[in-house]
């Protein structure tokens, strides 16, 4: 008798919740540190998505890809075509863990992540769910090569990472990362030893410090090696004690600055000198987003690890470290997850990869960031010079930074006000670093491709948008802030 009372009980709940208002559920029970409270998802096609935005259906062109996760476009064909078929094939999805028993799709992805990733070992492959668990996963295995190497006493356990960057949210990556104080502060983000440097940017560009306090960083390449090398003299840094650096080649979350080549090549080669592992954070520059495979490949540098994640499953949760093999783990139960490495999710790996290269859109994407956006957005930056500080991005991964120049000081305001403007008028803006907005539309998004920005294309209409937004904008604030 109670077992049937129970199931009309939870037959009850579940017709229940359907009826219990959005606004209810978000404000009560949802936790909504992040959201905006004003859209509700609904679908997406292409670079497109359909939303509710308060309470109203539209259709929003997405500049940011889902944040970078759908470098194919929302509602890709061949995707779900490989969704289904694995569906069909398997009664079971997701498997067994991969890090117990093997499958054919994860073992597919590492040799294929292992024959594309140009780094100049011989090369292995580690999975996980999540980019910030792809960063856990490498400081383990850095970590773990320093001891295996030298033995237990070795004393290389701390991390050099860069004011700006964002390599996650799980306590070890967060150690690291440094983008914003409201990402770090009440968390005990000393893991480990860490020491901060200021991102090696061809730019000037504004940043927090450890404190929270905003700096405005300009530096000639041979300035910052100096500085870097200066804090190593003084004992800032404790040179013999750091293990890895890990690096972002464009700080996405810190505000699209992008490593001037010259400062960043003389950085590792310091720090190779010194026996320190290079990492690179690919997250959100890796495939294809640059105008290469790997953002690295623009800088001429070999790395010891990368580590991808975001797209490299269509926003599915997944991620992947490749590194030297050297650094690889020989004991059972050293590294493992749960969920990481499963069928579905290595599938669509192996297809978001095969699209990228059958279709060529690395190169795609350096074309419309050389011919297209990044023109538009320059002659933008000249015609509204009183509120643009500068423009920044390689390929389709492109950021714009707001200022007063006569204060010299970031126009926070004034970027969120045209992400608002933005909206209205039909485009989906993020915000970046302190006031800066990022544009990393998918790869495939529609485009004349000859500069022409007009509503006849989608990456036309961004431009337009964004342009009509800065004026309205100018017009509504009279300070710049």
């Amino acid at each position: 008798m109670n077992n049937a009372r129970n199931r009309i009980a939870n037959s009850d709940l579940f017709q229940k919740v359907e009826k219990i208002p959005r606004s209810i559920k978000e404000d009560r029970y949802a936790c909504t540190t992040i959201i905006d409270p004003g859209l509700v998802w609904l679908d997406g096609k292409g670079s497109r998505i359909i939303v509710l935005d308060k309470g109203q259906r539209r259709s929003l062109i997405d500049s940011s890809a889902g944040v970078s996760t759908k470098n194919l476009g929302y509602g890709n064909e061949r995707i779900k075509k490989v969704i289904r078929q694995v569906l069909l094939k398997q009664k079971d999805v997701f498997g067994y863990p991969h890090h117990d028993m093997e499958n054919d799709y994860a073992l597919d992805l590492a040799w294929v992540l292992s024959e594309l990733t140009p780094i100049k070992a011989e090369r292995e492959v580690v999975f996980a769910n999540s980019g910030t668990e792809g960063i856990e996963a490498t400081i383990k295995l850095c970590c773990n090569a320093g001891a295996k190497s030298s033995g237990q006493s070795r004393r290389r356990k701390d991390f050099i990472a860069c004011y700006g960057a964002f390599h996650g949210r799980t306590l070890g990556a967060l150690s690291l990362t440094c983008s914003k104080p409201v990402q770090r502060e009440n968390y005990p983000v000393n893991a480990f030893t860490n020491y901060h440097i200021h991102f090696p940017a061809k730019h000037p560009f504004f940043v927090y410090d450890d404190w929270g306090d905003i700096q405005y960083v300009d530096y000639t390449p041979n300035e910052y090696i100096e500085e870097v090398k200066r804090a190593c003299r003084k004992g800032k840094i404790d040179i013999d004690s750091v293990n890895a650096v890990v690096f972002e080649l464009i700080q996405g979350e810190g505000g699209v600055n992008v490593a001037s080549r010259e400062a960043l090549q003389d950085l590792v080669g310091f720090f190779k000198s010194h026996g320190i592992y290079i990492v690179i954070d690919e997250i959100q520059t890796g495939l294809g987003r640059t105008g290469k495979l790997f953002a690295f490949e623009h800088f001429n540098i070999d790395p010891d690890v990368v580590v991808l994640s975001k797209s490299l499953a269509h926003g599915f949760p997944f991620s992947a470290v490749i590194y030297d093999s050297k650094l690889g783990w020989t004991e059972k139960g050293q590294q493992s997850s749960t969920f990481s490495g499963s069928p579905l999710g290595s599938a669509i790996a192996l297809e978001v990869l095969s699209q990228l290269l059958s279709q060529n859109l690395p190169q795609r994407a350096y074309d419309l960031g050389e011919r297209v956006l990044g023109p538009a957005l320059r002659t933008m930056a000249q015609d509204y010079s009183e509120v643009i500080h500068n423009v920044r991005g390689m390929g389709l991964m492109h950021g714009i930074e707001f200022w007063n120049p006569h204060t010299r000081k970031p126009a926070r305001l004034f970027r969120n006000e045209v992400i608002l403007q933005a909206r209205k008028r039909g485009v989906l803006f993020l915000d970046a670093g302190i006031s800066a907005i990022r544009i990393p539309p998918p790869l495939t998004i529609d485009s004349n491709g000859e500069g022409q920005h007009k509503r006849g294309n989608e990456l036309g209409a961004i431009i337009d948008v964004l342009t009509e937004s800065i004026r309205a904008t100018r017009r509504k604030m009279k300070r710049i802030q």
